[in-house]
């Protein structure tokens, strides 16, 4: 059992060294693409799209635009950086915005960056970052091994991802927002947020609710399986007894002669009695004695006048 362990020990080292499909199987597909679609989710928005302003700042805004339109422009969809102003449309009757052009500064006479506004462009930072990078992360637990402490450790940098990006919605206490007449609403940008926030939250869940353990290689299994034939058949070929390189077992050839030795009497050996010491003199006093004897073996009587030759 001992020299069965060691090849496997050795195959399991050389599987944490290199690369393999999937060596925790498919359930770390599910946290690496969650956290992959709420990245995504994240930078779907253009920087200027994150709420939609009504009130008197957008005239402030505006004052200035060369379209005069009765009643000033409706509203402007604002986000950390920018903001993009709509057009009148009057075949449609309605204001558009035309995505394909470019976003608009703000003028740091009407807007004032707080400490709210600097505040949610900073957790916004950190959040796209911690996301992007435990998702890439989490991918490479599909090629390598990961023990428990790194798989929580992705768990615990996509779990900061979505705290991040939930704490960046402070950006609607900033003071244009709070401003009298001013109101901001939820659009593309922060329900995007919404989204990758959500994702994020769920695939750290999944990784702390289950570390996948690693499972072996195919190669690595057939050739145990093979192994272990092998063995399977070396029992049969010797009767269903381990022995050693000879087809001899060692510990069977002791028993039996501990058997023989136990069980056969010590003048027997092959159905045979052999006279043990003492034993030969009681036997011919013992034929002395009786009467019967064989009449072949018995030694005529010498007389007086006999010749011996």
């Amino acid at each position: 059992p001992t020299m069965a362990s060691a090849p496997a020990t050795n195959s399991n080292e050389q599987q944490r060294k290199g690369c393999s499909l999937l060596p925790h199987g498919a359930y770390t597909l599910i946290p690496a693409t969650l956290s992959t679609m709420g990245w995504i989710a994240s930078l779907a928005q253009d920087g200027c799209d994150y709420s939609r302003l009504t009130g008197p700042t957008v005239d402030d805004l505006t004052a200035g635009s060369t379209v005069v339109v009765v009643g000033g422009i409706p509203y402007l969809e604002v986000g950390f950086n920018a903001y993009r102003s709509p057009q009148y449309w009057p075949q449609d009757n309605e204001w558009k915005v035309d995505y394909s052009s470019r976003c608009i500064a703000y003028d740091p006479n009407v807007v004032t960056m707080d400490i709210f506004w600097k505040l949610g462009k900073a957790f916004e930072f950190l959040s796209l970052v911690l996301g992007g990078g435990g998702a890439l992360f989490l991918w490479f637990s599909g090629c390598f091994v990961f023990s428990p402490a790194t798989w929580r450790w992705a768990g615990h940098e996509v779990f900061a991802a979505a705290t991040f990006q939930s704490l960046a919605f402070i950006w609607f206490a900033t003071s244009m927002c709070r401003q009298e007449g001013n109101t901001c609403s939820l659009f593309f940008g922060s329900k995007a947020d919404i989204a990758a926030a959500m994702f994020w939250l769920t695939s750290a869940l999944a990784i702390y609710l289950r570390y996948p353990l690693p499972q072996p290689k195919d190669g690595i299994q057939q050739q145990q399986e093979g192994a272990f034939g092998d063995e399977e058949g070396g029992l049969e070929m010797n009767g269903g007894t381990t022995g050693d390189s000879d087809g001899n077992n060692p510990d069977f050839r002791d028993d039996e002669v501990e058997f023989e030795n136990d069980e056969m009497p010590r003048n027997q050996v092959a159905g045979s009695e052999l006279p043990l010491e003492g034993d030969a003199k009681a036997r011919i006093s013992q034929g002395d004695s009786e009467e019967h004897e064989n009449p072949e073996l018995e030694i005529p009587a010498h007389k007086d006048d006999a010749e011996l030759i």
